[in-house]
């Protein structure tokens, strides 16, 4: 016989169920075999605990959270709670079937949600906390199948973002394949947007609500193709893959055809290590058309294609067409001339009657002619038959935001232009591209530069081998990288007994060590002294659970965590040479290859900022990081910088309405002096405006090479300084680190002085956002060039009137 399953279940604990008859006082012979039956099930339980724990022996145990304190160290930061059980409720998990079969009462039809990528979803309602969620079941077989559940789950078990649908976890049981996702109230756009519509009495979805959703999912989009370590292409972008939750807030969900730059799934890892792109990644070359019809880009039907980012930007554009006209891509309902959208809106625009397209449901006055011309406009730019006449989709986020100023790229004449889809004949017509298709090129969408566009293909092999390969499923589709508790033996082993030698850093309140876990993994070791101090254990346990919520390419990535012998470890992935302000401070005069280049300096800065601005906007929650330095600026061996030091971030929920924090006045003021606001050190408000401050302090740093405080200089503080030299309209060639040589971009240079000015002015409400800061930096120089109220020498003491009388006191102590 063999054996599939093992289940070992126990009758509960005498006290762990309430007695029918609270008034029966037992009998002492009664408490004499209650007292032993308790023995016996307490040892039964730790022989199977032990059992389970045995590496060779692979099954789901459930046991309670007292038996796991028992049973293992525990590390509390907060009387009662278990730091692991705080860190691994914001990774995804392994479900149980029974768990997902209890919840979605058996699979019944009553609790489909909808019908599509490879199978049905469910809704479910947990049994072990009443929470509700969404059950996407794979139903077929194959080969094919498995990849594409392979690739959904690596694709989405580590993506942070706001506007993406978070995987709670997943099962494997037997033949059947289950993803579990957060429950979307309000379902998908396609069923707001047309099916809800095409019934009476039910209001269309409001313009604002509108606007709303399509920058939510170019902002999903611009962080799956941009801001991760390797470029991730959705490949079936569409109005019913675009989920919506209370608040009308777009999810990108449906990740199944996603492909990211190595193309052949390796499922023992989901992401590559940073030095990824360093390896050289196989084009495969296909055959096969990934997405769907009316959303699929015209190259998409050219044999041997490869999807790219802008094969997602065309079909956001199609997605952006439905949401300002309330019409499908593709309907068959209408005359043949306007059956297909695209076609439609083309001759529409042709004919200058755009405006003809507009949703004839929206009510008169509820939105502005000007913002629905602008997103058709920009739908048709987004869906232009070339790709590189296609915008990216950072320039369509700065498009959509209220800072974007200026006209739209015009478009070109349609007249040309083949048909989407033929009506004539069976076949597409749109692989014919002529040399009017690219009228306009990417130049005229200035953003930032970099190797961002990178091209990916799905596997051409044929699938039809393996149809019956569910039986290795199990083994190869659990392995999920997140982060997790490392052994203490295992970090020695990878530090070397936290040698001298693997010594990196002092980095935030501890020490920091390279090494290889395992022999596989580079990862950097941060050791926390002082390990019976309460604030700095609450410190750990903060920046243990900040980071495990988290992913961006600039954001330093936690690999896991140890507590056992008393020790506070943190362990991240680490690639990296050196810290930021190493390379500007610590430095010997005469090797000059130790200078950092202004090209590195100036990429860094827009990184750091790209980083900031996930932070402040772009995230679930919004998160003040309260600790931008040049110390907390991890460099790899290519000068890519990742922010880290989250031991200080201050998470704070959004509002209902206008999505600005809550802010939360209590907290005291925690930082870096010389990094800190003025109103922070008074008020002890965490704001973003603070951040913007900190960050500021950091550029003015990367130009001048020198520290933010100084005790060696008169002026001591930096921010001092810069100001006094804009007071005394000295030129700004004298801030210049004299280490660069006159090896500077002037204009950039020129940029960067005035914008780290510009994020230190003691004055939150004259300080720049993230996102106006990030445009700044990808030469956008409007913003900088408006006149702005400048302090005078008076107001600025006044303002900075703690700092100063800090450094008085420090200075009369004799510390240098």
């Amino acid at each position: 016989m063999h054996l599939n399953h093992l289940c070992f279940i126990l009758p509960v604990d005498l006290d762990e169920n309430e007695s029918i008859d609270r008034r029966r006082v037992p009998t002492n012979k009664e408490h004499i075999e209650n007292h032993a039956y308790r023995r016996f099930l307490a040892f039964v339980r730790k022989s199977l605990h032990h059992f389970c724990n045995h590496r060779w022996i692979g099954f789901c145990q459930d046991f309670s959270k007292q038996q796991k304190k028992n049973y293992s160290e525990s590390f509390q930061d907060t009387p009662g709670i278990l730091l692991s059980e705080k860190l691994c409720n914001n990774n995804p998990r392994i479900f149980s079937f029974s768990e997902l079969y209890i919840g979605t009462n058996g699979f019944s039809e009553d609790e489909v949600l909808g019908s599509g990528g490879f199978g049905r979803v469910y809704r479910a309602v947990l049994p072990s906390d009443g929470t509700v969620v969404a059950v996407k079941c794979v139903a077929e077989k194959g080969d094919r199948i498995e990849k594409t559940f392979a690739a959904e789950l690596m694709a989405v078990a580590q993506l942070r973002h706001r506007n993406l649908v978070k995987l709670r976890g997943w099962c494997v049981h037997e033949d059947q394949l289950l993803l579990v996702y957060d429950y979307m109230p309000n379902r998908s756009l396609d069923r707001v947007l047309f099916k809800q519509q095409e019934m009476s009495g039910i209001a269309p979805l409001s313009w604002e609500r509108r606007w709303l959703i399509v920058s939510g999912l170019a902002a999903a989009l611009f962080y799956i193709h941009e801001q991760l370590e390797t470029q991730i292409i959705h490949r079936d972008v569409k109005t019913s893959n675009v989920m919506l939750d209370s608040h009308y807030n777009a999810r990108l969900g449906d990740f199944g055809l996603a492909r990211w730059l190595d193309h052949e799934l390796e499922v023992s890892t989901v992401f590559p290590s940073p030095t990824t792109k360093d390896h050289k990644f196989r084009l495969a070359e296909t055959t096969r058309i990934g997405g769907t019809i009316g959303y699929l880009s015209p190259e998409s039907f050219q044999r041997n294609s490869m999807a790219t980012a802008k094969s997602d930007v065309f079909s956001f554009g199609i997605v952006v067409l439905e949401v300002a006209t309330g019409r499908r891509a593709v309907d068959l309902a209408y005359p043949d001339e306007q059956i297909v959208l695209l076609d439609w809106v083309r001759q529409l625009s042709d004919e200058g009657m755009r405006l003809q397209a507009i949703d004839h449901r929206l009510p008169e006055g509820s939105y502005r002619v000007s913002d629905m011309e602008r997103l058709i406009h920009l739908g048709l730019l987004c869906s232009l038959n070339s790709p590189q006449s296609r915008p990216t989709m950072k320039w369509v986020v700065e498009a959509l935001s209220s800072n974007f100023s200026g006209e739209l790229p015009a478009l070109p004449s349609f007249h040309s232009h083949p048909f989407y889809i033929s009506l004539s004949s069976a076949t597409t017509t749109a692989t014919r591209t002529t040399s009017t298709t690219a009228t306009s090129n990417s130049s005229i969408y200035a953003t930032a530069t970099g190797n961002t566009m990178f091209l990916t293909a799905e596997n051409g092999e044929n699938n039809s081998r393996s149809r019956n390969s569910c039986s290795g499923r199990s083994k190869t589709l659990l392995s999920v990288d997140t982060p997790q508790e490392i052994s203490y033996k295992e970090i020695i082993a990878a530090t070397n007994n936290f040698s001298e030698d693997r010594r990196v850093a002092e980095l935030d309140f501890g020490t920091a060590y390279h090494g290889y876990l395992n022999n596989r993994h580079r990862v950097l070791v941060k050791r926390l002294g002082m390990r019976t101090c309460p604030a700095l254990r609450a410190r750990f346990s903060d920046e243990l659970r900040n980071l495990t919520r988290l992913r961006h390419r600039n954001l330093v990535q936690l690999r896991g965590w140890c507590t056992e012998q008393g020790e506070m470890l943190v362990v991240y992935d680490y690639s990296a040479c050196q810290l930021l302000s190493h390379l500007l401070f610590h430095h010997r005069h005469e090797n000059t290859n130790l200078v950092l280049k202004w090209n590195h300096r100036y990429s860094i800065i827009k990184s750091l900022a790209s980083a900031i601005l996930y932070l402040h906007e772009e995230w679930d929650e919004q998160v003040i990081h309260r600790n931008v330095t040049s110390t907390a600026v991890i460099l790899d061996p290519d000068m890519n910088p990742r922010l880290s030091c989250f031991a200080l971030a201050e998470f704070l929920t959004r509002n209902e309405y206008d999505h600005h924090p809550v802010i939360n006045p209590s907290r005291s003021v925690q930082g870096i002096f010389g990094y800190m606001s003025p109103e922070y050190i008074e008020t002890g408000e965490a704001k973003t405006s603070a951040d913007v401050y900190s960050f500021g302090v950091v550029v003015l740093e990367v130009v001048t090479g020198r520290m933010a405080v100084d005790f060696r200089r008169p002026e001591v503080l930096l921010v001092k300084k810069v100001h006094e030299f804009e007071n005394q309209q000295r030129s700004l060639l004298e801030l210049v680190d004299w280490r660069l040589d006159g090896e500077y971009d002037h204009k950039e240079l020129v940029r960067l002085v005035k914008l780290g000015r510009a994020c230190t002015h003691s004055d939150p409400d004259l300080r720049p956002s993230m996102r106006q800061i990030v445009r700044i930096l990808d030469g956008n120089d409007k913003w900088l060039k408006e006149e702005k109220r400048k302090e005078n020498r008076e107001e600025w003491q006044s303002k900075n009137g703690s700092s100063l009388s800090l450094i008085r006191r420090i200075q009369a102590l004799g510390i240098q």
